[in-house]
């Protein structure tokens, strides 16, 4: 081979190698091609001062028995801990809104359908399975809200949306009904498109803020020691003089995602999961509800926890 052919050869080689260092991977379109939503990248590190408020909601008990939260503390505040070769973090949110419950007792939109925990999981390991098999010397980790991350912290720095009043992660397209996952990787931040920050769009806006009837909220901050969601599903044993009012909520609670005009042009997915937006007591009472919920993000609460939130609602 001539030194110019040679020369030649080279210079190609280092063009497309140079031309594959250089080429971002599109998050938005791995995202669409796995059936997500939105995507965007955000740095491991966190700022001292998420850290500090982290840790002074923890100590605050507005978290009664979600001792879950105080575990493995270490980890959720230093991703590194969690994930030692960890150099960013993959950010991915699915829409799942379907409409608000209407019927006589209510159960949170969030559950209609099937476990967002398998779903979701099952959507994010595709896309760790398409990125390891082009990157195969890279690590990934597949995260859900069971996994020790601050995934709505996160989910704002990867410019998902940002964090509302009513402390959740509101996108301007799909407002506040979106799940959150994440994939921990080796591969730099840099590697992948990323979307700018979003900025806050609350404004002056308080309709969460009003609406909630236990007073859980104020501005960006939630006390689940007075949210129904919290009493709903993760208080254990019988309720106490503490306990508020239900307002019909039989699981969980949608009120502060209402009425928030950013839910307010929310087209519903087509599903046969909105049957449960209509509910009443004789559903849940009936000796088939479990099996009719068993795939469901709340069929893990036993049936004296049912029984119990429906006596509660009859009381108040």
């Amino acid at each position: 081979m001539s030194k110019r052919i040679l020369f030649a050869y080279s210079y190609e080689v280092a063009k497309l190698v140079t031309l594959k260092v250089n080429m971002k991977i599109d998050l938005g379109a791995l995202a669409e091609r796995h059936g997500l939503d939105l995507a965007g990248v955000s740095s491991p590190e966190l700022d001292p001062q998420t850290k500090s408020e982290f840790l002074k909601w923890l100590r605050s008990k507005k978290g009664p028995q979600m001792q879950y939260l105080e575990r493995r503390v270490e980890e959720r505040l230093n991703p590194p801990r969690y994930f030692p070769r960890v150099k960013s973090i993959l950010c991915f949110a699915m829409n799942y809104f379907q409409g608000w419950a209407q019927g006589e007792v209510k159960l949170s939109n969030y559950s209609w359908d099937a476990d967002y925990h398998q779903t979701f999981k099952t959507k994010l390991y595709s896309i760790e399975a398409e990125l390891q098999k082009k990157y195969s010397d890279e690590e990934f980790r597949v995260c859900v809200d069971t996994s020790p991350v601050l995934e709505k912290y996160l989910a704002t720095r990867a410019g998902i949306g940002w964090q509302g009043k009513n402390t959740l992660v509101i996108n301007q397209k799909f407002g506040s009904q979106i799940f959150l996952g994440e994939i921990f990787t080796s591969l730099e931040a840099s590697c992948f498109e990323s979307l700018p920050k979003v900025t806050d769009h609350c404004g002056t806006c308080q309709r969460c803020l009003q609406a909630c009837p236990t007073k859980a909220l104020e501005a960006y901050s939630l006390d689940a020691s007075k949210c129904i969601s919290y009493w709903t599903l993760e208080h254990k044993g019988e309720f106490t003089a503490e306990t508020p009012g239900f307002k019909n909520w039989v699981a969980g609670c949608d009120i502060c995602q209402e009425v928030c005009p950013w839910n307010q042009k929310l087209i519903p997915l087509e599903s046969s999961a909105a049957e449960l937006s209509h509910l009443s007591a004789k559903d849940i009472g009936d000796q088939n509800w479990l099996k009719r919920i068993e795939s469901k993000a709340v069929s893990y609460l036993a049936p004296d926890n049912w029984n119990r939130n429906l006596e509660w609602i009859s009381k108040n």
